[in-house]
């Protein structure tokens, strides 16, 4: 196998390499006087106080099940502990697990990453309220602020933009003017380092990657994902500054990206026109990116033949693979997809909200790594040595590298590889920095959605666990169907129902009464409750056995194309999986691969009906962000 550097192109490299000297050599009129840090103008320290949880904390006895604020937890230590304090606490670019012992490398990926890092650092610990290494959190930030990649490239000013978004995440804690004028020069940046040509805004368009990979061909991912992060920072700094300008550079990159040259499938039926549908050949995850971009323009537009786009776009990716558990090639697009799912379903376009559901409760779940014991063992499998991905030999670099407690710093990351089912195999049982900053998000969008409240109405969207200020759920799946619901402000609650439960068998209690909710769709509405009750429904758990095929070759990397290219051909009898779900959880998949790697979905303790619990300190975060 190739070195997992092997996933980035050639010209994708060089425009980092490029983008990076052009960074040390940049004066302050490259960035505008508003914008990042230079060596004459250090950044202002961010205050370490926005940055303190400052909700409420208190003791519960809750269902022993899947609950998104512990997850997040263990992000917060990974997102602190695998940051280089060598290089003012960047994150390292990729874990090698499949080397033993395991090592953490900037080769390449740390730096260009370090804002979606910073921003899921901030989502993590609004989630859980951890104050686990705030000062780690400070000094990242700083350092970011001051990074020579804060300096917008013409070709690539993708490391810039999620910078915007986490700076944007920190201004939302706390608007003070001296953040807004760093974002202000970021996005004045951004638009006059646009190319414009025939009307249309961009960064880069270069001719489609068409090479043959370990990966599959890359096509036109490149300027879709540039210039789709480009759009979601500008977007969103428009939506949050109130500025018009940043709306107005938005709307010529995405008329850019939606060029037809752009959305091509591999193969078609003769009738349908790709171009209209969002069908695509190439790197998925650079794709769904983009989709994210046209989703957040199309919903600050309200322009709906842009949001059928996207819905459309986002149906074609869920061919891939097997969607039912959220397995698209690698986790980056899990965390895309469930975005997309949750934001498609807020603004009316589809119902998703099932989507969501088993997108976090499998993938999302089983490739975030909670268990330093299990790890342990299966790096202890592993050759002696480098691992065969990396193909950069020799002693480690101490300034860019460390062996030094690798294992402990990395539980709460996610793995890269979300092709293989049931093994994660020892090619590729290693993660890139990108997937853990793509996955951290998903989880906060899955956590914020959960519940809503707006003027006493509390919506419930997942029946996941989750403390809030309006009211706190208590979730019995997949073990029972039950969910309790404590109420604290809400006057009025209306809960969803996921596809698989039968409404006609539906029970209501409140404060162990029978009550008399109504529908509205699939969501049970109380008319009125009060503080301090506790809603009770119950309903019957319904497992199933479903059989999906997988035609990615499990004896090989991790694929992330539609297309994995001409040399590639399919298996000629499909891998074909039986799986076992009680609602929309996987409790067994068979049949397993074996050999050394991480093995996934063991998952005996969620087949029995009684629902074990727990005690456990809940935080209810007095805030959250727009997203």
């Amino acid at each position: 196998m190739k070195c997992h550097a092997a996933r980035l192109s050639a010209s994708w490299r060089r425009i980092w390499q490029c983008s990076f000297i052009a960074a040390h050599l940049a004066v302050c009129a490259v960035a505008g006087p508003a914008g990042p840090a230079t060596a004459d103008r250090p950044a202002k320290p961010i205050n370490i106080q926005t940055l303190k949880p400052h909700g409420q904390y208190y003791q519960a006895t809750v269902p022993d099940t899947l609950d998104l604020a512990e997850r997040a937890r263990l992000s917060v230590h990974a997102l602190t502990c695998f940051l280089n304090p060598q290089a003012d606490y960047a994150p390292y670019g990729h874990t090698y697990l499949n080397a033993n012992p395991p090592y953490m490398s900037d080769m390449p990926g740390g730096p260009p990453n370090w804002g979606k890092i910073a921003e899921s650092l901030i989502m993590a610990r609004l989630m859980c309220g951890s104050a686990e290494n705030l000062d780690i959190e400070q000094k990242t930030l700083q350092g970011m602020l001051a990074s020579p990649w804060m300096v917008v490239n013409p070709e690539a000013p993708t490391p810039v933009s999620r910078a915007m978004l986490a700076l944007m995440a920190v201004y939302q804690l706390d608007p003070n003017l001296d953040l807004k004028q760093i974002i202000d020069g970021m996005a004045d940046s951004h638009r006059r380092a646009a190319k414009s040509h025939g009307g249309l805004a961009y960064y880069s368009d270069p001719p489609p990657d068409d090479r043959d990979t370990g990966i599959g061909v890359l096509g036109s991912w490149f300027p879709v994902f540039v210039n789709g992060c480009a759009i979601r920072a500008l977007t969103r700094w428009s939506a949050l500054s109130g500025s018009p300008a940043e709306r107005g550079i938005s709307g010529r990159l995405t008329d850019f990206i939606m060029q037809p040259k752009f959305w091509a499938g591999e193969a078609e039926p003769k009738a349908v026109v790709s171009a209209e549908h969002g069908h695509f050949s190439g790197h998925v995850h650079g794709y769904t990116q983009g989709l994210r971009g046209l989703l957040w323009y199309a919903d600050a537009t309200n322009n709906a033949r842009l949001k059928e786009f996207v819905r459309d776009s986002y149906e074609y990716v869920r061919n891939l693979g097997i969607a039912r558990i959220g397995l698209f090639g690698e986790a980056c697009t899990t965390g895309d997809m469930t975005f997309l799912a949750i934001k498609l379903s807020d603004i009316g376009v589809g119902d998703y909200w099932d989507d969501a559901d088993g997108y976090v409760r499998n993938q999302l779940a089983e490739l975030q790594i909670t268990d330093a014991e299990k790890l342990r063992k299966a790096v202890a499998a592993m050759p002696h040595g480098r691992g065969e991905n990396d193909t950069t030999k020799g002693p480690l670099d101490p300034v860019n590298e460390t062996a030094a407690s690798v294992i402990e710093r990395n539980v709460g990351v996610f793995l890269s590889d979300s092709t293989h089912p049931t093994l994660v195999p020892e090619h590729s049982l290693l993660y890139t920095i990108c997937c853990t900053g793509n996955c951290t998000p998903a989880l906060y969008f899955a956590w914020e959605s959960t519940v809503r409240c707006n003027d006493g109405a509390a919506q419930v969207n997942l029946l996941l666990n989750r403390a809030s200020p309006w009211l706190d759920i208590d979730s019995y799946l997949p073990y029972e169907g039950k969910v309790v619901i404590r109420n604290k402000t809400a006057r009025r609650l209306a809960v969803r129902m996921p596809r698989w439960v039968d409404t006609k068998a539906v029970r209501a209690r409140i404060n162990g009464r029978a009550a008399k909710p109504f529908w509205v769709g699939r969501y049970l509405v109380f008319d009125a409750v009060r503080p301090k009750d506790a809603v009770t429904i119950t309903f019957p758990m319904v497992e199933t056995t479903e059989t999906y095929m997988v035609k990615w070759y499990q004896a090989e990397f991790w694929k992330e194309s539609t297309n994995p290219g001409s040399a590639w051909q399919p298996p000629k009898e499909p891998t074909r999986y039986t799986c076992r779900f009680r609602g929309n959880t996987l409790v067994d998949i068979a049949p397993r691969d074996t050999g050394p790697g991480y093995s996934l979905y063991l998952r005996d303790n969620l087949k029995g009906t009684k629902t074990p619990t727990k005690r456990v300190t809940r935080y209810a975060s007095p805030v959250t962000l727009a997203w």
